[in-house]
C-alpha cells in the first residue's frame, strides 16, 4: 500500500475557483480533501461539503473528506474526518462529541515538534499532520523543520504521521523515504492551472516511492457500509 495524498483547501490560493480545483483534485485521485474555510460561515461550509460530497459520488471517486477545526460542521455533513488546529476545541471535548453523537471519523491533530506528536499520541489522536517540513509561503518567517525531525516522530509514533510544507514532486521522495503514512498539500495542487493533472502526476511519484509507509493511513468510515467503520 501507497502513502495517501490529503490535500488542503486554502481560499486565498487557488488558481481555478476553489470548489472547481477541489473536485478536480477528487478526480485526479485525491485520497482526501481537507476543507479548510476560516473566514466562511458554517451554513456555507456545510453547502460546499453537501456539493463536493454530491459530484464526487457522481463521478465514483472514493476521495473522503475532511473538515478542518469545525467539528460541528463534520458531525452535521457526516465527513469522514476532522482536523484540529492549535486553536481548535481541545482533542479530548471532540472525541466527546464523537461518542455522545456516534458520528465514526477520524480526528487528526496539527503537531510542529516531536514533544507535541508525542503528546497528541498519548491524548488518543487517530494521526498526527507534521510540519512544516520545507520553506512556504505561509511560514516564510518560520525556518522550516527538515526531514530528519519528521523520521524522528514517525520512528517514535504509533499512529500515522503525515508530512506537510513546501511538499512538491520534486521533494516528496525525500519525505517518504522517512516512512511517513503520507503527505499534505496546498500550494503544489491548489495553485496549479491543471489540479487534476498534477494530483496525477504527484500521487504518480508517490507510487512509485522506494519506501513503503511505515504504518498506513487508518481505515476510513465509509458512510453506510458498517465492514468499514473506523474501530474507535
Amino acid at each position: 500500500m501507497r502513502a495517501v495524498l490529503h490535500i488542503i483547501s486554502d481560499q486565498q490560493r487557488h488558481y481555478l475557483p476553489l470548489e472547481e480545483a477541489l473536485l478536480q483534485s477528487a478526480l485526479g485521485g485525491a485520497d482526501v480533501l481537507q476543507i479548510r474555510q476560516k473566514r466562511s460561515p458554517a451554513a456555507e461550509t456545510y453547502a460546499l461539503l453537501n456539493r463536493l460530497s454530491s459530484q464526487c459520488r457522481a463521478a465514483h471517486v472514493d476521495t473522503e473528506l475532511f473538515i478542518n477545526d469545525r467539528v460541528d460542521v463534520a458531525i452535521a455533513a457526516g465527513v469522514a474526518g476532522v482536523h484540529l488546529a492549535t486553536k481548535s476545541l481541545p482533542l479530548e471535548a471532540v472525541q466527546s462529541l464523537r461518542r455522545a453523537t456516534g458520528w465514526r471519523g477520524l480526528i487528526g491533530c496539527s503537531v510542529h515538534s516531536l514533544a507535541e506528536a508525542v503528546a497528541a499520541e498519548a491524548r488518543g489522536a487517530d494521526y498526527v499532520t507534521f510540519g512544516h517540513v520545507f520553506s512556504t509561503k505561509t511560514h516564510e518567517a518560520v525556518p522550516p523543520r527538515g526531514t530528519p525531525t519528521l523520521a524522528e516522530i514517525v520512528e517514535r509514533l504509533s499512529i500515522p504521521v503525515l508530512a506537510i510544507g513546501g511538499i512538491r514532486e520534486e521533494n516528496v521522495e525525500q519525505v517518504l523515504e522517512t516512512g511517513c503514512s503520507g503527505v499534505a498539500v496546498i500550494g503544489a495542487i491548489m495553485e496549479s492551472e491543471n489540479p487534476r493533472r498534477a494530483t496525477q502526476s504527484l500521487l504518480d511519484r508517490i507510487a512509485r516511492s522506494r519506501t513503503a509507509p511505515r504504518i498506513l493511513f487508518p481505515p476510513i468510515y465509509r458512510g453506510g457500509d458498517s465492514n468499514e467503520k473506523h474501530n474507535i
